[in-house]
């Protein structure tokens, strides 16, 4: 008796875990029948920019309305789903990678309408980088934005790597300069030309004077001595005759005459 109890008991259980099995596989083939039938009447019928300045929105929309098409295999044929009401989810990065000069996108939807809008935030470039012969945008954190002409340069602060083996990434060399761009300002002079070495980090050409730092922890303290020095009219008013002023070494600020 106790044998057949067991074995109804097994049983139930069986019939109970095939029910729910079948349960699953038929709610996913009527969604997945339902979601096919009625998709035409719910398709996404239009992708909206907002936002965008200097990105092509064609170019956006063309890659959006590839990537938000949604396919799968049902019972071995591969249906495609242009759906609104597919999630999409990690689309944004994928249209990120596509346009290197766009920060951030959001994605919301018009349910009533069949729109997408997506929200574009661009880069904001901060510098131009001279690399081997190239020339790039490059924003505040050091992210490439786009290449360019150099025509773009304007505004722009500009930094010439002369040689390659800084460890410093692109986002610490730009701050720096922006810092003594800031600097400069206030004694009434344009800081805009700078070049990268391994070993120094040069501000060129204030009234004829190049500015040496080094780039790391100490770059505060240089910034300082560089103000001793401005702060002294002797100096300041008289640039155009010094080769340059040193500002790497201890507590020291050794300036140069040109001969």
């Amino acid at each position: 008796m106790k044998r057949r109890r067991r074995a109804k008991r097994r049983m139930k259980k069986k019939n109970k875990l095939f029910f729910g099995l079948a349960l699953i596989v038929f709610s996913f083939v009527l969604g997945a029948f339902v979601l096919y039938r009625l998709s035409p009447d719910m398709m996404i019928k239009g992708v909206e920019i907002v936002g965008g300045k200097t990105v092509s929105n064609d170019d956006i929309k063309k890659v959006a309305q590839e990537l938000f098409v949604s396919s799968f295999n049902f019972l071995g044929r591969e249906v495609s789903v242009n759906n609104i009401f597919v999630s999409l989810e990690g689309k944004s990065s994928k249209l990120l990678e596509q346009f290197p000069e766009i920060e951030s996108i959001g994605i919301k939807k018009d349910y009533v309408k069949g729109l997408v809008y997506l929200e574009i935030l661009e880069k904001e470039p901060a510098a131009v980088w001279y690399e081997n012969g190239s020339c790039s945008l490059i924003d505040g954190k050091g992210s490439f934005i786009r290449s360019c002409s150099g025509g773009e340069s304007s505004d722009l602060v500009l930094i010439e790597e002369k040689e390659k083996g800084s460890d410093l990434n692109k986002g610490e060399v730009i701050s720096a300069a922006l810092s003594l761009r800031e600097e400069m300002n206030g004694y009434g002079l344009e800081a805009k030309n700078f070049s990268l070495f391994p070993d120094k980090f040069v501000l060129e050409d204030m009234k004829g004077c190049d500015f040496i730092f080094s780039l790391g922890d100490d770059f505060d303290w240089q910034i300082e001595k560089m103000e001793a020095v401005l702060d002294q009219g002797g100096y300041l008013n008289n640039l155009e005759n010094f080769q340059h002023i040193e500002l790497r070494w201890g507590n020291q600020a050794v300036v140069k005459k040109k001969e």
